[in-house]
């Protein structure tokens, strides 16, 4: 068998390094910050200990790369560009991006939303990991305030302080996304619906 070039290497190394990643999600979302160890990652990958010291230096450079990369890696990005140049009512993207979130849930975009539902209740969080956290939350209500206030003007969303009303309804989605989203995938339109009389006008 003939060895490896470098770029071989190379995939192999990135593939292990996604890996990690992947599983370092999981047990994150699943344990929080403070009860996450080394050990578990590894278990979850199906790789040794000392591996994922190869790969991060600890704990916490872990969690920061994994977050980085799913992040980078999560179509709502791309989506909420598409959103955007939608011809569609505030309400009707409002309404659309809901259904997004809660179909996509499956997949790395829980964990994240999970993750950082764990570390805005946990001391001791290194701070550029709160700051990249805080980062991706003001995107979403850097996105929506001015389709709120659109919404508004056109009568469709009702009177309030728009930022309060982004804030109620992304910290809503987020705990339905952070817990179990199965409830919602049968008759997901009607539901979103109901869901969002909370701050529509009809």
């Amino acid at each position: 068998m003939a060895p490896l070039n470098e770029d071989q290497l190379e995939n192999i190394r990135n593939e292990r390094k996604i890996q990690i990643m992947r599983a370092a999600l999981k047990v994150f979302a699943a344990n929080g910050f403070k009860l996450t160890k080394i050990s578990l990652i590894a278990k979850e990958a199906g790789i040794s200990h000392g591996l994922v010291y190869h790969y991060f230096k600890s704990k916490e450079e872990v969690l920061h790369e994994s977050l980085e990369w799913a992040m980078e890696l999560n179509e709502t990005k791309k989506y909420l560009n598409e959103l955007s140049e939608m011809a569609i009512s505030p309400l009707e993207k409002i309404h659309n991006f809901t259904k997004f979130a809660l179909s996509s849930s499956k997949y790395e975009s829980s964990d994240i939303f999970r993750i950082i539902q764990h570390l805005e209740h946990t001391e001791d969080v290194p701070s550029h990991i709160l700051e990249f956290t805080k980062n991706v939350g003001m995107m979403y209500v850097e996105f929506f305030i001015p389709i709120f206030i659109e919404g508004q003007e056109a009568g469709e969303i009702i009177q309030e302080n728009p930022e309060e009303l982004v804030g109620l309804f992304l910290t809503i989605i987020s705990g339905v996304m952070a817990d179990d989203p199965d409830y919602w995938h049968e008759n997901m339109d009607h539901k979103i619906s109901i869901f969002l009389r909370m701050i529509t006008t009809r």
